[in-house]
């Protein structure tokens, strides 16, 4: 079988003794229950994670980088065990850089949008996605209300940049869909999931919106548009 998030994770690794289990895109997989080792991860589970804690403090970096007048910055993350490691490390990073920081926790799509007006309405604001499938599905709902509260915002994955969002710095999370494909091939053929270390993504791609940028009064650095993997241009 073959699992996304840590949420549906969790409730498989229960269900599925003994049959292969590889998951995609989850958050501390040894903090989570679902390895011992990466390198020699035991039982029938094995898989790909997603951000290692640091991206928290990276994405703070990157948030100032493209938005340098930000001082105060809301982290929307779920509150389960492997998102506080985002929030340690973008505390660490809000303490270094002097930006006031502010968890804000949501279950659901009511929590975003109450999380949102609450924390929106003083100057200079912005704000940190953190991955995690109530994130994920409401998208298009985080993208839209930055826009409405003229809230800088940096995402964790490139379709949040193509929906309208400012800036993304992530990995293909595609690109793992296909990497199980290929350890459910090895593991059809023979192999267990013991011998198929944990992978964490290495490569990771920004995308920048000009468009949203000039909506939001930025001028993002021509650096950072010469790094970036994708600038999605103004229209013309």
């Amino acid at each position: 079988m073959v699992s996304n998030s840590n949420l549906v994770t969790t409730i498989l690794q229960s269900e599925v003794h003994g049959l292969p289990l590889v998951f995609v895109s989850v958050s501390d997989p040894i903090g989570s229950g679902f390895v011992k080792d990466l390198a020699r991860p035991g039982g029938n589970v094995t898989g790909f994670a997603n951000f290692e804690a640091s991206m928290g403090g990276k994405w703070l970096e990157k948030l100032r980088e493209v938005a340098p007048r930000v001082e105060r910055v809301g982290l929307v993350l779920h509150p389960e065990p492997p998102n506080f490691g985002y929030l340690k490390t973008a505390e660490d990073g809000a303490q270094f850089l002097k930006i006031e920081l502010v968890g804000l926790a949501v279950r659901s799509k009511a929590d975003i949008e109450q999380a949102l007006e609450t924390f929106q309405g003083k100057p200079h604001s912005g704000l940190i996605v953190a991955p995690n499938v109530v994130t994920f599905a409401n998208s298009s709902l985080i993208v839209e209300l930055a826009e409405r509260y003229r809230l800088p915002a940096i995402y964790p994955f490139a379709y949040y940049a193509k929906e309208g969002g400012l800036i993304s710095y992530g990995f293909d999370a595609a690109d793992q869909f296909r990497q199980a494909a290929v350890y459910v091939d090895k593991i059809l053929r023979g192999a267990k999931p013991p011998d198929l270390p944990v992978q964490h993504p290495t490569k990771f791609q920004i995308v920048v919106n000009l468009r949203t940028a000039k909506s939001l009064g930025l001028e993002v650095p021509l650096l950072l548009q010469q790094l970036a993997d994708e600038v999605i241009e103004e229209p013309t």
